[in-house]
């Protein structure tokens, strides 16, 4: 049975005389995951989810013309100050409740008595539908890059948008090796990753600063406001303008999940979320500012080469063939190594789910391979679900803008429901010693503050970013997101209402 796929039965049907074992038959059922992973590959799979050096300069395609320069730089300190109130509430959840389902354990554990089942089922759809946008939104950056380089060594070649397909799939394709038949290595592969997107961004920063001439003015960088939107008040686009920001610094959950793979994750958790937070809010600002001092040509930006500006800025602002090539493959490599740390969080999320019940064909999800010790038909699902929401059109700065959007409303959705849980518990879930500990009056003053951005940034992702509104400039976000929680009452009412437990404790 060693080199089968055995079955994660639900916690319902574990037997508690001898839990691991079938009692009738004495057959094992469950495989535990290994433990291969450390705190600092742990924390290279939470800084390259956003990869915010090199990442935030991608986000150029959503803030051309939706308050340019001034909202990138101030919108980016606003939204990663309050970010950070709830990278702290959710740190001190994970020194507590440590569980690879992460929100999900924490909402069933902190909700009022008779709500924490049906509260952590709709947390746990949230939670994957967010990081499903998240992975797609890396699948496509990384294909956007692809091809950008291609237009850069081919100035004739056209790109069609079936060839952002072809590079979309071929990631997809490409995060399933590091994830299933490499898997032994990538933790050693991830110790490195850390210092590569440093490095990376390093080296950008300084062939921007040298090579970059003219610079642009303090006031074009801090005061020049651009409004292309429509909208006739500045104040709506400032918050329009916060995406960026918002996408940059965020996935504070991703390291919870791999709390099963991990030594003392109650510890390491919490450690490599808030340094994680804290390395990418840090490392982030000096790019925005160098990004945006070192644009040469603006005009250039708003038809960007392969639909990405940051590569457009480099061509403009280098002039150097080699090293604009070079810089390319800095950021395609940065993001080929988001998509793979992605997909890893993703299939986490979507085996524990299946864990519980929570999913369509739970059992057959929640299977652990006893050849690769992953859960590898939760990998091949969430590479096949990606690739196949590519098809729809996902070449335009709009359609990004909507993934992204996608993505943080059901991420932050997914974090406000165990802080507000928390709240109407008055925090009593927290009453025993543990570490990374809040306290009772400034863990309320950090949850009440979290709960509130969090709504009020809500509102703002369901803007449309234009107006007047057409089909291309919708904001589909909060359409999509109301599918996703259709999607989840249907499963819910067809299978999950019987089949799915709230999380158990892990044993470690």
């Amino acid at each position: 049975m060693g080199e089968k796929d055995v079955e994660m039965k639900t916690p319902g049907s574990i037997s508690e005389q001898h839990p691991g074992h079938d009692v009738a038959s004495g057959e094992v059922w469950c495989l535990q995951l290994d433990k291969p992973f450390s705190l600092w590959s742990t924390l290279g799979i939470s800084f390259s989810v956003t990869s915010t050096p090199l990442a935030v300069g991608t986000y150029l395609s959503v803030v051309i013309g939706v308050g340019g320069s001034p909202v990138f730089f101030y919108g980016y300190i606003l939204a990663v100050c309050l970010d950070m109130c709830i990278c702290a509430s959710l740190a001190e959840m994970a020194a507590q409740y440590p569980h690879s389902s992460g929100q999900i354990y924490w909402t069933a554990k902190l909700a009022p008595r008779g709500h924490g089942r049906g509260l952590s089922y709709l947390v746990g759809w949230l939670t994957a539908a967010g990081y499903f946008f998240w992975t797609s939104a890396a699948l496509l950056i990384s294909s956007q890059l692809i091809w950008a380089l291609v237009q850069i060594c081919h100035p004739t070649f056209i790109t069609l948008p079936w060839h952002f397909y072809v590079g979309y799939f071929a990631v997809g394709v490409f995060t399933l090796f590091p994830n299933i038949p490499f898997f032994k290595w990538y933790p050693q592969f991830l110790k490195g990753l850390v210092i590569y997107i440093n490095a990376g961004a390093l080296f950008v920063l300084i062939v921007l600063l040298v090579r970059a001439k003219p610079k642009q003015s303090s006031d074009y960088v801090f005061k020049a406001f651009v409004n292309q939107t429509g909208w006739p008040s500045n104040g709506v686009v400032f918050f329009l303008g916060l995406l960026p920001g918002l996408t940059a610094v965020n996935g504070f959950d991703s390291a919870a999940h791999m709390a099963e793979e991990l030594p003392r994750p109650e510890r390491q958790v919490p450690q490599v979320m808030f340094i994680s937070a804290l390395a990418s809010a840090a490392s982030g600002l000096p790019m925005i500012l160098v990004y945006m001092f070192c644009i040469t040509k603006p005009d250039n930006l708003l038809n960007p080469v392969g639909g990405q500006p940051v590569i457009q800025l480099m061509v403009d602002s280098l002039e150097s063939f080699p090293l604009t090539v070079v810089g390319s493959l800095v950021f395609i490599t940065c993001f080929l190594c988001a998509s793979v740390t992605m997909m890893t969080t993703f299939s986490r999320i979507w085996w524990s789910l299946a864990r519980d019940g929570g999913v369509p064909f739970s059992p057959f999800m929640a299977r652990i391979s006893g050849r690769w010790k992953v859960p590898v038909n939760s990998v091949c699902f969430s590479a096949f679900a990606c690739i196949l929401i590519g098809l729809l059109k996902l070449g335009s700065a709009t359609a990004l803008n909507a993934i992204l959007g996608t993505a943080v409303l059901c991420i932050f959705a997914s974090y406000a429901i165990p802080i507000l849980c928390s709240l109407i518990g008055k925090r009593s879930g927290f009453s025993t010693a543990h570490y990374f500990n809040l306290g009772h009056v400034f863990g309320t003053v950090l949850n009440v503050i979290s709960v509130f951005w969090i709504c009020f940034v809500f509102v703002w992702l369901c803007f449309p970013p234009y107006i007047p509104v057409t089909t291309d400039t919708m904001n589909w976000a909060i359409v999509v997101f109301s599918v996703v929680c259709a999607i989840s009452g249907m499963n819910w009412l067809a299978y999950s209402r019987i089949a799915f437990e709230e999380p158990k404790a892990i044993s470690q």
